[in-house]
């Protein structure tokens, strides 16, 4: 049987990495929408609205892909947890 250890501290680094990656994507998308409203505000034309669709398309991937990635870390505290307590009961520090 292979050690829950093992497993466990794989989707602690992975749980971190995720936190991390959607903690800075999160900024830069910030960053980005900042730059878009300023953009938005002083453009006008055909352009501008073809401009506005797209965005409008980008921002509810990006909302998407933020939301699907918090359900998956969402799941990993859950499986830590699990794992966190399957390891306790193995080395007797639950009765």
């Amino acid at each position: 049987m292979a050690d829950s250890r093992i497993l466990l501290a794989g989707l602690e680094e992975y749980h971190r990495e995720l936190e991390r990656h959607l903690s800075q994507l999160t900024a830069e998308y910030q960053h980005l929408d900042t730059s878009w409203r300023q953009f938005n505000a002083a453009s006008e034309g055909d352009y501008a609205d073809q401009f506005r669709a797209g965005w409008a398309r980008t921002t509810q991937r990006f909302q998407e892909y933020i939301e699907q990635t918090q359900k998956i870390i969402t799941f990993l505290d859950e499986r830590i947890e699990h794992l966190r307590n399957l390891n306790k009961s193995e080395s007797g520090l639950i009765g």
